[in-house]
């Protein structure tokens, strides 16, 4: 018990540092390149800090735990909104910038229709986990297009900032390597804390591998938080839900069918899932600001979910 608790506090220490050093990278290689901390968070950032899942997903595909990965996928989304971003708004309040909602809205529909397709044929077959990777490549193309127009920083220029970019992308290498090294102990010790106390693959997954599995995310998004870069802590959250829901469940699929038996326990959790991404996407078209209020409601909302999966 000790030796876990010894662990998990060595590795949280750690993944604190080296998400500096990833958000740092990511925010210089969105200045060096001119593109917008929204797209970096969307892509590079939210597919970093997703690697955990989409290696629980694979792992779980293989050994034929699919319950785990599935579950592990939606408790991470619901952790990245109620939790991450709740979190986030308690540091400082996010102000949502032009152009954002309907990104927003896209990542309702796609966590809606997904689901919905997953809960209704029981399953995820390994064709539907080659057309789940199709479609988060066509995601990642149509949101770079729409934010193409955020780069301020000629051809030359960026040329001339090669340094400058070298450092930063390998700030983005060390700072995930450190990440998902980090993540990895903190994971296997909470794994092995929930084994003595008897609790289904699934709700494992929902809650505390879930959990695990988000620290990165938590991480990354609070060093964002602090250093005012709540656009970039918005591109993590919707980004990081589409990569998991589209990259992570894709690929495990695609190694073997994801079969969904625990169907009562995936249906609500599902649902709040959806219903707190519809929530985000309310308060950014009527209020425009992730405030500390929101964030404090969010927390709440993660506490009664936790509290509700070990009843």
């Amino acid at each position: 018990m000790l030796t876990e608790l010894a662990i998990i506090l060595t590795a949280a220490i750690f993944l604190s540092y080296s998400s500096n050093w990833f958000t740092d990278g990511a925010s210089g290689l969105s200045r060096t390149l001119g593109v917008s901390e929204f797209v970096i968070g969307l892509t590079i950032v939210s597919i970093g800090t997703s690697l955990p899942e989409i290696a629980v997903a694979a792992y779980s595909s293989m050994t034929g735990n699919t319950d785990l990965a599935f579950g592990n996928i939606i408790g991470s989304n619901v952790t990245n909104i109620a939790l991450i971003l709740g979190a986030s708004c308690l540091i400082r309040p996010i102000v949502v910038g032009p152009g954002i909602h309907r990104d927003a809205k896209i990542h309702v529909l796609i966590l809606a229709a997904a689901t919905c397709c997953f809960l209704y044929n029981s399953k995820i077959t390994r064709l539907e986990g080659v057309l789940l990777l199709l479609v988060y490549g066509w995601y990642l193309w149509y949101g770079y297009r729409r934010h193409q127009s955020a780069r301020t920083i000629a051809a030359d220029q960026v040329r001339s900032n090669k340094k400058a970019t070298i450092e930063s992308v390998f700030m983005i290498i060390v700072g995930a390597a450190g990440v998902l090294v980090s993540c990895k102990f903190l994971v296997g010790a909470a794994i092995d804390f929930a084994s003595e106390l008897g609790v289904s693959a699934t709700i494992i997954g929902l809650t505390l591998v879930a959990l695990g599995t988000s620290l990165p995310e938590l991480a990354v998004s609070i060093a964002a938080a602090r250093k005012n870069r709540g656009m970039m802590v918005l591109g993590n959250v919707i980004g990081s839900n589409i990569a998991n829901i589209l990259l992570a469940l894709g690929i495990g699929a695609a190694i073997r069918t994801i079969l969904l038996t625990d169907g009562a326990v995936l249906v609500n959790d599902s649902v709040l899932m959806v219903f707190l991404a519809m929530v985000m996407v309310i308060f950014m078209r009527y209020r425009g600001v992730f405030d500390r209020m929101v964030g404090l409601l969010f927390i709440m909302v993660y506490v009664i979910f936790i509290s509700m999966s070990f009843m």
